[in-house]
């Protein structure tokens, strides 16, 4: 069976603001296919990596390469159309628009046949679940139904990549185990991955591998067996005594 081959890398990507490194020299290399899990204390710089990747953020140093391509300075909506796509922490969806129109707006980014972009939106919708909602106003959902909402505007752009940055978190048990559902369905249908995630339980178990920040410094990166019998590991999110 042919090895995957890397399609996203970061290469001594660093960050700093005024004289502090949010991020220092950190290698990371996402093959096709592959879900992968950030992880770190609070602080630690996973936001600020995201941001650096999708071109939210200009890094201080380092490069960023999609397949093999350096995308290091590109603005974010290039980064987007390339295939490279992402959720944020704080939902911020169009709150005026419908859900149709929210995912739309997604479908768009590619697709500029009206007509076509609606019938894609709706199959996006109904992968999220949302399908009972399509019609409400983005401003009306709950949280939970705002971070699927969030997923599905993203899915949408029709990326490669999918960076997403803790849409678990707020979550109750159900609403994070079907999040963990549509994940999996997001993989299965040859997306890859990246995980930001506090749920440690959920990112333990959808990710094949595991990349832990400390201090905006890459500490440890493994199965997430190995990651999380790692004495290094532990005593960042425990302390040492």
């Amino acid at each position: 069976m042919p090895q995957n081959k890397t399609l996203l890398e970061v290469k001594k990507l660093g960050k700093r603001f005024g004289g502090n490194w949010a991020i220092k020299d950190v290698d990371i290399s996402i093959n096709q296919n592959e879900i992968i899990g950030v992880i770190g204390p609070n602080g630690a710089g996973k936001t600020t990596l995201f941001n650096m990747m999708t071109g939210f953020l200009k890094p201080t140093e380092g490069e960023v390469f999609l397949r093999n391509k350096d995308i290091t300075n590109l603005e974010s909506h290039q980064i987007c159309k390339k295939g490279v796509s992402r959720t944020f922490q704080i939902v911020k969806p169009f709150s005026g628009l419908s859900v149709l129109d929210n995912v739309m707006v997604g479908v768009l980014n590619k697709e500029n046949n009206v007509s076509k972009a609606r019938k894609r939106a709706k199959e996006y919708i109904d992968l999220v679940g949302l399908s009972a909602f399509i019609d409400a106003p983005a401003s009306s959902l709950p949280l939970g139904n705002r971070k699927r909402l969030e997923v599905a505007r993203a899915v949408a752009t029709d990326p490669e990549v999918i960076m997403l940055d803790e849409v678990m978190g707020g979550l109750n048990d159900d609403e994070t185990v079907e999040m963990m559902d549509i994940i999996k369905k997001l993989h299965k249908e040859g997306l890859t991955i990246l995980l930001i995630e506090h749920n440690m339980h959920a990112l333990m178990t959808l990710s094949e591998r595991v990349v832990v920040l400390c201090y905006g410094e890459k500490l440890a990166e493994g199965t997430p067996k190995e990651v999380s019998s790692n004495q290094k590991v532990i005593e960042a999110y425990l302390g040492s005594d």
